[in-house]
C-alpha cells in the first residue's frame, strides 16, 4: 500500500523576512522593558534578535522606524484582545467589564505596555522619534477611541473621551510602578478602586445608548 505524503512547503523569502521582522520587534520590546529606551540601540536589538546589523537595517533603516513598528504591533495586539473580550459578551454591563478587564491584562501581561511607555517618554527629546511615531500614535488614538466607544462614524461621546484619557494615564502610571518593583497584587487593589468608578461612569453612557 502506497502512502502519499503532502509536499513540504518551502519557506519563501517573504516568510523569512516576516520571521526576521518579528524577531527584531520582539527583541526591541524586551530591551525597552529591561534596559530602557536609551540603551535600546540598533546594535543591541540586532544582537538580541540574533540577526545581522545589515539584515536589521534592511527592514528598519533607523531606530525610530523600529519604535514606530513596536507601537503599531502593540496597537494590533490591544485591539485584538479588546475585540475578543467584548465579542463574548452581550449586555452593555458585560462589555464594559470585559473592556476594563482587558485593560488590566494588557498592562500586566508581558513587556509590551512598558515598552510603549518608554517610547512615548523618549519622544520629548528625540525629534526623529517624534516625527516617526506621531502619525502612528494619532491613528491609534483615533481608531481606539472611536472603536471602543462604539461611535465609528459619529464623534465619540465627550465624557467617554475624558474617561479614556484618564484611564490611559492611570495605566501608564501602573506600568511604571510595576517597573519600579511594586507588586502587581497591590496595584490591582488600587486599579479595582478606579475600575468601580469608571465602570459606573461608562455605564451612564453605554446603557442609555440606542
Amino acid at each position: 500500500m502506497t502512502v502519499s505524503h503532502s509536499p513540504v512547503r518551502r519557506r519563501t523569502q517573504a516568510d523569512r523576512s516576516a520571521v526576521t521582522r518579528t524577531k527584531i520587534i520582539q527583541a526591541a520590546v524586551s530591551l525597552l522593558q529591561t534596559q530602557g529606551y536609551a540603551a535600546t540601540t540598533i546594535q543591541r536589538i540586532a544582537k538580541t534578535a540574533e540577526v545581522s546589523l545589515g539584515a536589521l537595517q534592511h527592514h528598519y533603516p533607523t531606530k525610530a522606524l523600529i519604535m514606530a513598528t513596536v507601537l503599531r504591533h502593540y496597537a494590533v495586539k490591544r485591539a485584538g484582545l479588546y475585540r475578543h473580550a467584548m465579542s463574548l459578551k452581550g449586555r452593555p454591563e458585560e462589555r464594559v467589564d470585559a473592556m476594563l478587564d482587558a485593560m488590566w491584562a494588557l498592562v500586566t501581561d508581558g513587556p509590551d505596555f512598558i515598552a510603549t511607555v518608554e517610547i512615548e517618554l523618549a519622544r520629548r527629546s528625540d525629534p526623529e522619534l517624534k516625527a516617526a511615531t506621531e502619525p502612528v500614535l494619532a491613528r491609534i488614538d483615533q481608531f481606539m477611541t472611536r472603536w471602543l466607544s462604539g461611535s465609528r462614524k459619529a464623534p465619540p461621546d465627550a465624557h467617554f473621551v475624558r474617561l479614556r484619557q484618564i484611564n490611559s494615564a492611570l495605566l501608564r502610571g501602573i506600568s511604571v510602578e510595576i517597573a519600579r518593583g511594586t507588586s502587581v497584587s497591590e496595584l490591582k487593589d488600587s486599579y479595582m478602586l478606579w475600575r468601580n468608578f469608571t465602570r459606573q461612569e461608562l455605564l451612564k453612557i453605554t446603557v442609555d445608548k440606542p
